[in-house]
């Protein structure tokens, strides 16, 4: 995977139409996730993590996301690259906090 199918999937749903004007997602734990694998990935590839962090503050995705959002990005990816998170941690750990925002 390239590094920009990366972003691709870091952004958008696959099966959404992308919009004329860029408009600001709500980062969920599909993509938080989705990041992460990606990530690996591109770690299993060689690809270093500065490159992988440096796609992150492309301006398409900081018009995809709030400046706090792309935070969670960089944390996730940064966590499962250099492997102190598993992919299944993440999960389970945003669906938790997903929970509890919403009680």
């Amino acid at each position: 995977m390239t590094l920009r199918a990366w972003v691709m999937v870091a952004g958008v749903a696959a099966a959404l139409p992308a919009p004329a004007q860029p408009v600001p997602a709500q980062l969920n734990c599909e993509q938080i996730v989705a990041s992460a694998q990606t990530a690996i990935k591109l770690r299993d590839q060689g690809v270093s993590l500065s490159q992988v962090l440096a796609e992150i503050e492309k301006a398409e995705m900081r018009q995809r996301f709030r400046p706090d959002e792309l935070g969670v990005i960089r944390q996730a990816v940064r966590l499962a690259y250099t492997g102190e998170i598993s992919v299944y941690e993440l999960a389970d750990a945003c669906a938790d906090g997903r929970d509890g925002k919403r009680r």
